[in-house]
């Protein structure tokens, strides 16, 4: 284990501001790839296993859960989380995690702290980000993960440990506890996010850091591909519309709210950074292609993971009919013909330190 952290998993990206331009706006258009078009002229317009490289695989869990649209959710808390806890979504984790990699050129986070001596992981999932951690700090730390599933490997880091717990629950931790918590993806999980970043903000030592990683559910394209009436906007306005009727935060630009919340919350040096993440291999750029690919695999269990209890449970759609708009909702992201992205949003703030006045709460962006 390394008794030092690398400089490269904790490092304030450039491409962070604190003025008052939107986080989106400032991302560059991406370039499409010649070669893409020159193969859809010549009738190839779908992506074949070979273009995607979909090698990926993960440890299976022996746990068994509530089985519910073919897929399975855990019990705890049952049904209040909306997306599946079987193998295929920690297989989909695991990727989702690379993605998260290859975003923030292999760092972990993007705060600027040296060496925390207590982290917290919540909504751990598989647990990748918690052991990934704990294997770049020293061995006297403490890293823990919580999460509604018991779907986490037994042999870890001796500094990392799991529990089972409600992010949206009082936590058991003593208040001021953490020197950095770490939260990713939870749009599906927290309903009410102004008391869950005051969770958060209670939670944290004096001058730790907090990083909250959200993407957004719209789909954008810069060369006019994506077309309103396409399978994947479909599917993209039925799980918005479905989940901001289950109580769940729908945004245009969530990291734009989630930055003025944690404003609000009492944090300072409050930074929100957004990347574009490609749907399929269609960039030139050969970074955002390896993306392209990964999402695209992603999205192939995603779909389904993120659409069929909203489609079902709160839409009132039959199994059938919710699984078929999933089906075209991947099938349309398999065409070349389509380039689209969608935003991830990391925000990332700091908890004042004793003494330390934070300044009056502002609109931002």
């Amino acid at each position: 284990m390394s008794s030092s952290l690398d400089n490269d998993y904790f490092t304030r990206s450039a491409r962070s501001s604190t003025d008052n331009t939107s986080a989106m706006t400032r991302c560059e258009p991406i370039s499409v790839d010649p070669r893409i078009q020159e193969e859809i002229d010549n009738g190839d317009t779908d992506y074949s296993p070979s273009d995607l490289n979909e090698t990926f695989s993960v440890t299976s869990s022996i746990y068994q859960y509530r089985e519910e649209n073919g897929r399975t959710y855990h019990r705890y808390k049952d049904g209040a989380y909306m997306l599946p806890n079987d193998e295929i979504e920690q297989d989909r984790l695991d990727i989702v995690h690379h993605l998260c990699l290859l975003l923030l050129s292999g760092r972990l986070t993007l705060v600027p702290i040296d060496k925390p001596k207590r982290v917290l992981d919540v909504g751990t999932g598989t647990g990748i980000w918690a052991i990934a951690m704990a294997d770049h700090l020293p061995e006297d730390s403490e890293i823990i993960g919580t999460d509604l599933s018991p779907i986490q490997p037994t042999w870890v880091p001796p500094n990392c440990r799991f529990e089972i717990d409600d992010a949206e629950c009082d936590w058991t931790f003593p208040k001021g506890y953490f020197d950095f918590i770490h939260t990713r993806h939870l749009a599906l999980s927290i309903r009410d996010w102004p008391a869950y970043i005051a969770r958060l903000y209670r939670h944290l030592a004096p001058g730790g850091w907090i990083e909250i990683n959200e993407h957004g559910l719209t789909g954008h394209s810069d060369d006019g591909t994506f077309y309103q009436h396409s399978p994947l906007n479909v599917y993209l306005e039925k799980l918005r519309s479905y989940a901001a009727k289950a109580g769940f935060m729908v945004n245009n630009n969530p990291g734009a709210k989630l930055k003025k919340l944690v404003k609000q919350a009492g944090f300072v040096d409050v930074e929100h950074t957004a990347y574009k993440l490609p749907w399929g291999p269609w960039p030139e750029e050969e970074r955002l292609k390896e993306l392209g690919k990964w999402t695209v695999v992603a999205f192939e269990s995603g779909a389904s993971a993120y659409g069929l209890a909203l489609l079902t449970r709160v839409g009132g759609l039959k199994r059938e009919e919710a699984q078929a708009v999933c089906d075209d909702a991947v099938k349309n992201v398999k065409d070349k013909r389509l380039h689209v992205y969608n935003y991830q949003h990391f925000i990332i703030a700091r908890k004042p330190r004793i003494g330390e006045k934070p300044p009056a709460a502002i609109d931002a962006e």
